[in-house]
């Protein structure tokens, strides 16, 4: 009997690591994608470069054409800029998580403002040297 508790207590021991090890990883992939949100919101490029991978790229899928448009990192950070896009605060409603071993991540979200095209937004983060970076922002508009 002592032997079958101490084998439960053990798996369910183990068990609340692993998770709270996760949610420390969600928790920064949260932050970071919080961050980089923001940057845009308000156009702070200076804010928004740290948390860009060097080969990050936006990719737009427009439903109205049936077509995509890839924007490398010049050429975001320069519309962030010159405030083509951002320039305004959106509600993140994350939806899915999921953690690609320990250095990469996707996450599922829909951002939200009023009177704005609701984004459908599929983020990929990569960890290096300890820190999460958005490697591509893959975005659909819902209109």
């Amino acid at each position: 009997m002592k032997t079958k508790i101490l084998t439960l207590l053990t798996i369910v021991v183990l068990f609340s690591c692993k998770s709270k090890a996760q949610n420390g990883n969600t928790d920064d992939i949260k932050s970071t994608l919080t961050s980089y949100i923001h940057a845009g919101d308000i156009n702070d490029v200076a804010k928004l470069k740290p948390y860009l991978h060097d080969d990050f790229r936006v990719v737009l899928y427009d439903t109205k054409k049936d077509a995509t448009s890839i924007l490398d990192k010049k050429t975001y950070v320069s519309f962030i800029k010159t405030k083509k896009f951002g320039g305004y605060e959106r509600t993140a409603n994350y939806e899915d998580i999921q953690l690609i071993g320990n250095n990469m991540a996707s996450i599922k979200m829909t951002l939200t403002s009023p009177g704005k095209p609701t984004l459908k937004n599929f983020y990929s983060l990569v960890k290096i040297k300890g820190k999460w970076l958005v490697f591509q922002d893959f975005v659909t508009l819902i209109f």
